[in-house]
This record gives C-alpha cells, structure tokens and sequence, in this order.
C-alpha cells in the first residue's frame, strides 16, 4: 500500500470518528468501504449542493476536499454535494487568471449555476475585471454577520483590517493558510557540498550557496543543476529581492507603506547592488521563458534544481508526485540582511456562496460545517500549511518533520505580522507606480548594474 492509500484511509477514519461523536449515537465503528456503500445505495436525495473544488491532483489535498464532502453527504443522507473542480469547467493551466475570469464571469452574467464558487483570495483580481471594488458585498453572502462562523475563525481574521481585504466583507472561512519560503532540496545540497540552513539564513549564506552550485555546473557540465527553478507562467524569484528590501526596514507599516521615502530607495538600491553580486553565479533557470509551471513540478523532485520559490503549498503537489522524493525538498526561510521584519504569508478564503445561489441556504451550512475544530486539525496535519479555523490543537502543525517545524517557526515567529506577496513593484515604489520597473530581472541576469537601475528608478519618479 503506498503512503498516498495509507493518507487517504487514515483522513476518512478521522473524519468518521469525529462524526460519531458530533452525532453521539450509539453506532458502532463501521468500515470504510462499508460506508461508502451506504452512502451511494441508501440515499434519497431532496436537495444539491453544486460545489466548485480546488486541489485537484495535489495529493492530501485533494483527499481532504473529497472526503469533506463525503462526510457532509453522510451527515445529511438528503443532501448530494454535487462536486466538480475547475479543470472540469473552466481551468486552463496556462491562463493564470482563468479562476478570477470565470468569476468574474458569474457574477456578471448572473450564471447562478453553482451554490459554492472557488473565489479563492482573488478579490482585487476580480474587482480589476469588474471595475466594482463592491462586487464581494453585492454578490456574496457575509459570513462575519453569522455567530457560528465568528465562533469558529481565529480573533485576528474577524478584524477590521481582515474584513477590508474584501472591502468590508468576510465571503467564506479561511480554510487554507500559507507561508511562502525558499525549498531547497537537501539531496542535491549534498552532491554539491554544502548544507542549507533552514532558518536564520543570511545573504552571505545564500551567496554561498549559489557560488557552489555554480562551481559545481563548471566542473560538471554533463549534469546541470539549476541554481533557481523560474517560470515565465508564474514568475517567483522577486520574491527573494522583496524580502531582502524589507529586512532593512524598521517594521511592517514602513515596508508597506505608500510613501516614497529616500530611505526605501536606499534600501532597494543596497537590494540590487546584492543582486548584482550574485549575477556572476547565473543563478536563475536560464529556460525560465520556456519553462512552463504546472509541467515542471517534477523538477525539484528530480534533483534537477537547488532552490524553488513558492509556497508551503508545493508539499502537496509534490507529495502527490512522489510521497518519498518529497522528503528532500525542505522549506527555508527567506534569506535576510537583518533579521525579518515580516513574512510572505496569508490566511486565504478558498470558497464564497452566491446571494443568489439556487441552494444558498445549505451552501452556508455546508461551509459552516467546514469551520470546526475537527476539520482545522485535519487540514493542517495532512497539508503541513495553517489556518483560519479555530482547532483543539495549534493552527500550526507540532513540528513533527521539517514541513510542520517550518510552520510552526513561522507562526511563532511572526504570527500576523505577515503580508501577502504579490510580484508588484508597489513593495518598493506604491501603488500609482505599479508600471514603473524596478529592475530585479535586469540586474539579477547581468544585463543592467544597479547603478543604472537606480538612475532608472529615481528618473521614473521625478517624471
């Protein structure tokens, strides 16, 4: 039986266990497949809940959203959750907008098809088609108004700053948290002769790490490894410059901030001059243009890249590759100038019910359901990730193997003092310069000196 089989039974006898003792009957312990039998030959259904998924193909994930249907359906024998993911409807895997698109999409048609929409943190994405910064709270039921969803949600995603994420409404509960890091994979550190730190990583550490792998490719021009795995689909190694910049600033408020300072320009100018350091190891895929995201998941498994930048998400991905290769990719903190203070992470609302859903009322039900201790516990023990949901244990898992002790350091360590990452260059400008380039790409592909990519930046601005 392979490690995916053994996550799949052991999610279903969690889940059933809690049931039993939700409902407190006097049922005795049923077989799984037993369950499953009843569930598909007894039930008269007298109502549907159409339920747009997510995660499909993503190892426990998956699981997880599968079996949490299943479960509700057991529960309330007159119910069908009628569910479909994206890539059934609409996903296109080389269309990064194609979800913020069919919402989009819905709302504006008044396609009232589905009870629960995938909508998936895309709030700004969505008012940018819609030209409505209001359309979460014309179109979308408010769970902060419902007691039971207050009760269930960690105090600080009930705050005024958390409710103006969606312009002043709460459309779902936070199911999936995430913390963005640096993977490395420790097979191919080891091949190359050193050791990656997990945290408290330095720039100096990081150049390190490049220059080895670069010597490493002179050495060995047969056997290739890519010093930063990058994609033109989702490009995600700004990301690294971002939080080099913002260990420089005092404190959250001043990294996000709308104020062009002349120390934030110092800042990203002593950025860049590091970038330019380490533009003599080529450390960035030098295919990344014909790289293409959702195909070359398989690299970092494979050995065939030291780092790769994304989320905590990619545990599952790559765990429903290949459960033991994923043993090698550890999740690193950001490598820092000064100690870090904030981190790329976010507690991230994954479902919405529509107003006019055909079903609203048990689609509100149905993701209640969802906001409970037991389902808390259960997504952080099978996706490694945090989240909103109160649980009996920590929102972080206790740190059992490298993927859990990430998360809990970050948690611990930062708790809120987070912010959500986007490649904009509104992190070092603001928002009414989001256009203006700030020449990452350039300068970290040798083709620009920081000196003029500053010279760039401040003519931009004066203009």
């Amino acid at each position: 039986m392979n490690k995916r089989n053994k996550i799949n039974i052991q999610l279903k006898t969690i889940l059933l266990l809690s049931l039993f003792i939700l409902l407190s009957t006097a049922c005795s312990r049923i077989e799984q497949e037993h369950m499953n039998a009843q569930m598909i030959d007894k039930k008269t259904y007298t109502d549907t809940i159409n339920f747009v998924g997510h995660w499909l193909n993503e190892g426990a994930r998956e699981d997880f959203v599968r079996n949490i249907a299943q479960v509700y359906e057991f529960e309330n024998q007159n119910i069908k959750v009628n569910l479909k993911f994206p890539e059934d409807i609409y996903y296109d895997q080389n269309d990064r907008q194609s979800n913020e698109k069919y919402t989009a999409r819905v709302i504006e048609e008044n396609l009232n098809k589905w009870d629960i929409l995938r909508i998936n943190g895309e709030y700004q994405e969505v008012t940018e088609l819609l030209n409505d910064p209001d359309w979460a709270k014309k179109h979308l039921v408010d769970f902060s108004q419902i007691e039971e969803f207050r009760e269930g949600t960690i105090p600080e995603l009930l705050t005024e700053e958390a409710k103006a994420m969606w312009n002043g409404v709460i459309p779902g509960p936070y199911v999936e948290g995430q913390y963005w890091t640096v993977w490395a994979n420790k097979e191919v550190a080891g091949k190359i002769g050193i050791e990656v730190k997990q945290f408290g990583m330095t720039f100096n550490d990081f150049a390190r790490y490049l220059k080895a792998v670069h010597k490493y490719n002179q050495n060995n021009p047969d056997d290739y490894i890519i010093p930063i795995y990058e994609s033109y689909v989702w490009e995600t190694t700004m990301s690294i410059a971002i939080n080099l910049y913002s260990s420089l600033l005092d404190d959250r408020e001043e990294f996000l901030s709308e104020t062009i300072t002349e120390k934030r320009l110092q800042a990203w100018g002593k950025t860049l001059e590091a970038m330019e350091g380490i533009a003599k190891y080529e450390p960035i895929n030098p295919k990344w243009k014909e790289t293409e995201w959702s195909g070359t998941h398989n690299m970092m498994l494979d050995g065939e890249c030291l780092f790769y930048v994304n989320g905590s998400w990619m545990y599952n991905i790559w765990e429903g590759i290949d459960s033991e290769k994923v043993m090698n990719c550890m999740p690193c903190e950001y490598p820092s100038f000064k100690p870090h203070v904030t981190y790329p992470a976010a507690y991230q609302i994954t479902w919405g019910v529509p107003k006019d859903a055909p079903h609203k009322e048990e689609a509100v039900k149905f993701l209640l359901a969802m906001n409970k201790p037991t389902i808390s516990e259960m997504w952080s023990r099978y996706t490694k990730c945090p989240t909103g949901i109160k649980g009996n244990l920590s929102n972080a898992a206790l740190g059992g193997d490298q993927f859990e002790e990430f998360a809990r350091y970050v948690q611990d360590d930062f708790g809120t003092n987070t912010y959500r990452y986007y490649e904009t260059s509104a992190w070092v400008l603001n928002d009414q310069h989001t256009g203006t380039p700030i020449y990452f790409r350039e300068v970290i592909e040798g083709k620009m000196t920081a000196e003029e990519a500053m010279a760039g930046i401040r003519n931009s601005i004066r203009q």
